[in-house]
């Protein structure tokens, strides 16, 4: 698989922009947050950097635009490989597959831009509720990404070892950090700790390094499973447009 893609079509420009405005969206709040004494570098949630201005402003409209294009690239990947799957005389239930993965994209991203658009602070349940959403469904439309373009005749194994990667070491992530939210002494988050609504039982002023694992493996997660992952799709983008 290149890790590198000179000369790129519209589909794989539209996709790096997606992802080059979701990687600043997340480290440039992250370094003003950081400079501001808004945060201390070692850790900050993703989602505690919309606690103040500037940095939450940038934060929440970048990954918003992030979210908007990524929605016709999804079109795009279902649509190559509803072809794909037909010329490969795959079985019939794999077509309805690739649609299932379609329609949990376009949910995962609902759900994201809900997410960004509730800030942690002040709706930390209905935050919580969609971004446990966006990061679970975005786990298995990964899983279902690998065993759908398993059945494409002549698909790179190695792209697909990749993704495997990526993806097993997003659900490793997400367990490791449901239980480090459980670890939580009761003085730092009043038991019992739940994974989804964590803030909610914290001190709004506490100190990040209290909860440094959890923010480790949550940053883990969204650079390997999501940015990480959805770089891979480089390579079913080559020669596509997205508007044709």
């Amino acid at each position: 698989m290149k890790l590198i893609y000179r000369n790129q079509s519209q589909g794989q420009k539209v996709l790096n922009v997606m992802l080059l405005i979701a990687f600043l969206a997340l480290v440039i709040p992250y370094i003003i947050g950081v400079s501001n004494g808004h945060h201390t570098p070692w850790l900050p949630m993703i989602s505690e950097l919309d606690k103040a201005t500037p940095e939450g402003t940038l934060w929440s409209a970048g990954l918003s635009l992030a979210g908007l294009i990524s929605i016709p690239i999804w079109i795009k990947l279902y649509n190559k490989w509803d072809g794909q799957l037909r010329s490969s005389k795959a079985d019939r239930k794999w077509l309805w597959f690739n649609m299932v993965f379609v329609i949990m994209a376009q949910f995962a991203t609902v759900s994201f831009i809900w997410t960004v658009n509730l800030p942690y602070h002040e709706y930390s349940v209905p935050h919580g509720v969609t971004a446990a959403l966006y990061f679970y469904l975005t786990l298995l439309l990964g899983t279902v990404a690998i065993l759908v373009v398993r059945q494409i005749d002549n698909y790179p194994k190695d792209v697909i070892k990749m993704r495997l990667a990526l993806n097993l070491a997003g659900y490793a992530c997400m367990v490791l950090l449901g239980l480090s939210v459980r670890a939580l002494d009761p003085s730092v988050c009043e038991a019992p700790c739940k994974p989804l609504f964590m803030n909610a039982g914290m001190d709004p002023n506490h100190d990040h390094i209290i909860h440094y694992k959890v923010a480790l493996f949550e940053w883990l997660m969204v650079f390997t499973a999501q940015i990480g992952y959805f770089y891979t799709f480089n390579y079913d983008l080559e020669d596509e447009s997205i508007i044709e």
